[in-house]
């Protein structure tokens, strides 16, 4: 799969039943020894406008993600 082809998922927590914005919107942080994929921070959307300025992010383990499916990556607090 290539990335320009997850980039406009949805980013859903199946714990919590929470969105966390898209793909485009999450950064990747790398192993830099082995070059693989250790988390994604993911926009914190709850309790703040999407649009706010101070926009927390949450640290997702790569571990953690259940489903990368048509629409959506689902992942697992």
């Amino acid at each position: 799969m290539l990335l320009s082809e997850i980039g406009d998922k949805e980013i859903i927590d199946l714990t919590k039943g929470s969105r966390h914005g898209s793909f485009w919107d999450a950064e990747m942080l790398f192993d830099e020894m082995t070059g693989r994929i250790k988390a994604l921070l993911v926009p914190n959307l709850q309790g703040h406008s999407r649009f706010s300025a101070m926009r927390e992010t949450m640290q997702l383990p790569w571990d953690s993600i259940v489903k990368i499916g048509e629409d959506i990556i689902i992942f697992r607090s």
